[in-house]
């Protein structure tokens, strides 16, 4: 009874202060609404009442934190009893009516992230994210910028935007550092962020990065007694320990997490952990602890709820691989159809491209927002400028004065005009480099779209064909033609994201050549093993380094490898990789022995999805790719060919890159 008194007594001392000062703070806010959340802990509405509620809230237009009252009671209430839709309607409604008040904004645009998410409407609750964390910069509150980060880069994480997850992530450990004394929720986003770039930096293959963000979260996991997440970050580091190959350290970790897990009953991440032990005991040909993990993993679906997609998908994954070693061929390849059922490939690559759009476009109008701040500015000083003319002619004495002064004001408009170009300049190219972005990003997505579903109609008229024959030969036929289809889908995934790469920024380093087309050739081992192919490598002593970008040169060598792969003769394949250096520019060169190409099509080879025919095998993208990574090294690549053959193919770049 006193402590409800007091906490009454405190809400109405805060409410009248805020409504008197009307300096509201984002703090200020966040705990009275708290306290409100704490008001509706024995609430016993019903759904109807909760629809009322909503239907009949109005409000005119609200600046001051008395008018702001009402409306978070309701979207405590409605976020107390977990009712999301009508938290979006309600907040939505009030958004309009704050305008005034950059707190407020903050703090709805932040409330109503939190119920889009709930609703699993990931892009919807980014972008309001993004726009809250622009309304919290203003602001001056690090510990909420640093968590509505860590909000962004969960969301960009999800959706395989491995690269913003981690620009995100950086922006939140940079921020968190201006937090002067640390609370609970500080702590959570620190390692919350730390869990970010762990994972994402596991994704794109920087192991060593990985390793070192993840032992951060587990130090930070300990020092905040957490159990769960300590097994959960040592899964993680399991993870990279197991795409390292050091599976003696990989082992212990998952079954801890497994057993943590399970324990406190988050069943996705206990199933994850099985799934990547099947994957460990599957490499080192462990059979019977494989086949134990995946009897385990079969208890713990049938009676505990997974429900993460992906799990589910590689769930099934295993299964058919168990019933393929124990030879039964029936359940293995029900195991395959249930698991092309569950896979979401193309699901989240459209998350991907949608959350990767709603980036670009936040970055576009903050910029545009900066330029219309500068170009308001410019123009009050133009006014300025003029008035200030305009009183010197009246009060001049004396004319040498007067065209003194004009002459200086001539020149300073004319800078500003200057200044204006420029900016008007600058507007257009990131306009237009943007929409150029969007544009090949809509491409992408509505080829990808077709391309993909090639194969999956491939997938299903294999599965067709199963369905109705039960010869071991010609099922061991079928699984190796879906084994290829499915190497066939990721090579177009692949291709697809080396666009995207292509876009971000890439810096000037030293390039081993030796060791590039070493990697290269491993690239492409299972298409050089495929056409029996013979690969020459000749690496001019004068040429073994060169100033350019590896990630680049790598996409180039790749592609153009492959290029001459596919389109070899069935006679004996030979393919030659040389290098030589001139006064000015580098050259790497790829000749193979195969087919040629027809002077006429020289123009159009390095256009995007380009082929000389229909029966033309490749994505029609990777030569399309190779010449927008050169260009990016300020670059050339050239071709030569003579029909029945062969081809060369002469990559020519900088050799002091500016």
């Amino acid at each position: 009874m006193i402590k409800a008194a007091l906490l009454q007594i405190f809400v109405l001392f805060l409410t009248i202060s805020l409504g008197l000062a009307q300096d509201v703070s984002f703090d200020s806010l966040n705990q009275y609404y708290k306290n409100e959340f704490k008001e509706w802990e024995k609430s016993n509405l019903d759904h109807e009442s909760f629809v009322k509620k909503v239907e009949n809230f109005s409000a005119s237009e609200i600046t001051e934190f008395s008018q702001f009252q009402a409306s978070l009671e309701l979207i405590a209430l409605l976020d107390k009893n977990k009712k999301n839709e009508l938290g979006v309607q309600l907040v939505s409604k009030i958004i309009p009516k704050t305008k005034a008040v950059e707190e407020f904004q903050a703090f709805l645009y932040y409330k109503l992230a939190q119920f889009y998410y709930r609703l699993d409407q990931p892009v919807q609750s980014l972008e309001c994210y993004l726009k809250s964390s622009s309304f919290i910069q203003k602001l001056n509150n690090p510990s909420f910028l640093a968590h509505v980060y860590y909000r962004i880069g969960i969301i960009n994480l999800n959706g395989w935007n491995n690269a913003i997850s981690i620009e995100y992530a950086e922006k939140g450990l940079n921020t968190i550092k201006k937090v002067k004394k640390f609370n609970r929720m500080d702590s959570i986003s620190l390692l919350g962020l730390y869990e970010i770039k762990g994972i994402a930096y596991r994704r794109i293959k920087n192991l060593d990065e990985a390793l070192f963000n993840i032992n951060k979260a587990v130090d930070l996991s300990k020092s905040l007694k957490d159990s769960v997440r300590i097994a959960l970050n040592n899964g993680n580091k399991a993870t990279i320990h197991y795409e390292k190959g050091d599976y003696d350290l990989a082992i212990p970790l998952l079954q801890k997490d497994f057993e943590t897990s399970i324990n406190a009953k988050v069943y996705n991440s206990g199933m994850n952990a099985l799934i990547y032990l099947s994957w460990i005991y599957l490499e080192m040909e462990n059979y019977d602890s494989l086949f134990a993990t995946f009897r385990r993993m079969k208890e713990i679906e049938k009676n505990y709820p997974v429900t993460n997609p992906k799990t589910k998908a590689e769930f099934l994954k295993v299964g058919a691989k168990v019933a393929e070693l124990k030879g039964d061929t029936a359940i293995a390849n029900q195991y395959l159809r249930d698991y092309i059922k569950q896979d979401l490939i193309r699901d989240s690559i459209n998350l991907s491209n949608d959350v990767a759009s709603l980036h670009e476009r936040h970055l576009m109008e903050q910029e545009i927002s900066k330029l219309e701040l500068l170009q308001n500015t410019n123009q009050l000083q133009a006014s300025h400028l003029k008035l200030r003319t305009a009183l010197l002619i009246i009060i001049a004495l004396a004319l040498l004065v007067v065209l003194w002064y004009v002459f200086m004001l001539r020149n300073k408009n004319k800078k500003i005009d200057k200044l204006n170009e420029m900016l008007e300049a600058k507007v257009s190219e990131r306009t237009a480099r943007l929409m150029e972005i969007n544009k090949e990003l809509d491409t992408y997505l509505y080829r990808a779209s077709h391309d993909i579903r090639r194969p999956i109609r491939t997938l299903l008229g294999l599965n067709n064909i199963a369905q109705i024959n039960s010869d071991p030969e010609q099922m061991k036929q079928l699984f190796s033609k879906v084994h290829s289809t499915a190497m066939s889908m990721d090579k177009m995934l692949f291709k697809l994201q080396m666009a995207y790469e292509l876009n971000n920024t890439h810096g000037i380093e030293k390039v081993d050549l030796e060791e590039l087309t070493s990697e290269c050739i491993k690239d492409m081992s299972m298409e050089i093993a495929e056409q029996n192919a013979n690969i020459t490598v000749k690496i001019n002593k004068n040429a073994k380094t060169v100033q350019a970008n590896k990630a680049l040169l790598r996409i180039a060598l790749d592609n153009i490898l492959e290029n001459a792969l596919l389109y070899q003769s069935e006679e004996k394949n030979e393919i030659e990789i040389f290098t030589d250096e001139g006064n000015y520019f580098f050259y790497i060169h790829v000749k193979d022995n195969g087919f040629g190409i027809p002077e006429k099509y020289f123009d159009n080879l390095f256009k995007p999805y380009f082929k000389i025919s229909n029966k033309t095998q490749g994505s029609g993208l990777g030569l399309f790719l190779a010449h927008k990574a050169i260009s990016f090294l300020a670059g050339e690549i050239s071709v030569s060919s003579t029909v029945n053959q062969g081809a060369q193919f002469t990559i020519k770049i900088p050799v002091n890159p500016k």
